[in-house]
Formats: C-alpha cells, sequence, structure tokens
C-alpha cells in the first residue's frame, strides 16, 4: 500500500525524473560495480560519503582509482542486473500521456546505457556521469554544470532547476530512493521516495509519497488525474 502525507494535484502539465541505481534498477548498480571491480575496497567510502564527509565526485573519483576493469568484464558483471518491475510499462505510460521522462543521475553512462539497452529502452534521455575504461583503469568526465551544489557529481536538483529555466510551468515529479537525491527534494512538487530518501523524508518532516515499485507511481499519478490509461 503506497502511504502519502499531504500533497495534493494541483496542475497537470508534468514532467517526471527518475533517479537510476535503485530506482530504475533493482539494485545500486555503481555501488556493486566499484565494490566488485576494486576487490572490495571502495566499501570504506562510504560511510564519508553518506555522513558527507566527502561529496560525490570525491567518492566516484576515488572509487575509479581503486578498481581495475577491462571491457569485456562489463557484460558479464551486468548480467546479475535488471530493471525495477513495471518501469517498461510506465515509461510507456507516460509516452501514452506525451509526459517527459528522463533519468538523472549520479551514477556512470557504462551501465545506465547497457540495461537499457537491453530492454528497448534508448529512447528514454540520459543525464549522468560519465566513465571511459582504458588499459583497465577507469576515467570519469562530470559534464554536468552543478552550479552552487558541492555535494554530488552530477546535482539532480540543479538539472531539475536548468529544465525549469526552459518550461517554467511544469509540475515535476521525482522518483528517488537515496542519498544521491537529496539535491532534487526541494525541487520537486511531487516526490516518490523509499528506502534512505524515504527515511530522510520521514525524519525532516518532508512531504513525498512512499512507494516500492513503479506500478505504484503510476497508480497514484492516474488515481489522481495526472495520468490516463
Amino acid at each position: 500500500m503506497i502511504e502519502e502525507t499531504n500533497m495534493t494535484p494541483s496542475v497537470r502539465n508534468l514532467v517526471v525524473f527518475c533517479d537510476f541505481d535503485g530506482t530504475v534498477s533493482q539494485r545500486d548498480i555503481g555501488y556493486h560495480f566499484f565494490l566488485h571491480f576494486s576487490g572490495g575496497e571502495t566499501l570504506k567510502l562510504i560511510p564519508d560519503w553518506k555522513s558527507g564527509r566527502l561529496s560525490s565526485r570525491e567518492c566516484l573519483t576515488r572509487e575509479a582509482e581503486m578498481s581495475r576493469v577491462n571491457p569485456e568484464q562489463i557484460q558479464p558483471f551486468l548480467e546479475d542486473f535488471d530493471i525495477s518491475p513495471g518501469f517498461v510499462e510506465f515509461v510507456a505510460l507516460c509516452e501514452h500521456n506525451r509526459v517527459p521522462l528522463s533519468i538523472i543521475s549520479d551514477g556512470l553512462d557504462i551501465y545506465i546505457s547497457w540495461l537499457l539497452r537491453r530492454h528497448h529502452l534508448e529512447r528514454v534521455p540520459v543525464m549522468s556521469n560519465k566513465a571511459v575504461l582504458n588499459s583497465g583503469r577507469i576515467t570519469l568526465e562530470f559534464p554536468f554544470d552543478n552550479g552552487a551544489c558541492t555535494r554530488c557529481g552530477n546535482c539532480k536538483g540543479q538539472r531539475i532547476r536548468d529544465y525549469r529555466k526552459e518550461h517554467p510551468d511544469v509540475t515535476v515529479v521525482f522518483v528517488g530512493d537515496g542519498m544521491s537525491d537529496l539535491c532534487a527534494i526541494g525541487e520537486a512538487d511531487i516526490l516518490f521516495a523509499k528506502k534512505d530518501l524515504e527515511k530522510h523524508c520521514r525524519s525532516h518532516n518532508i512531504d513525498f509519497v512512499a512507494y516500492h515499485h513503479f506500478p505504484d507511481v503510476a497508480h497514484w499519478l492516474l488515481t489522481r488525474g495526472y495520468l490516463h490509461e
């Protein structure tokens, strides 16, 4: 059952932004990617990242430095991961309603693009950090300007603000699950949260809609008239 707080619909000009790791994907692929290819070394960085003592950009850069991976190792590793139940159908529902849907991730294109291709979802726009493999090493690129944010590699709040500059009248839906989504909280008109993001919202008295999978998100938006079947 979906648990919700005090959010009520006001306008129907929607745009949807989704986190990737643990949201579009069933598990946090980025976490497992670096854990696997670093031989477990990256685990010691996570407490400092979660506490804010280490920014996402710093954490990702250090994780990449600790890891060794060749291109032929990527696909066998990713075969154990999949997208969340109902995401393919949710994309189709948004397209049916002409609602733009994009993925904003503080993860890496190297696994995001592979998993989307696997499910024929290459058409879904993605904003993420980039990984370059060269002689067994990973070099990261951060192509997006984060404005004043010093926490993120790719700030989801800034991406939403950038979108609003061109589309000031939209109602922003954000779907997320973790600490990398914190900057999106203040920019979303409708916030769907689970796991660590839900805990943060509860502890800070932030309005949100709790969900488990994308059918829950679709049901909430359909029953309140934001989307139509």
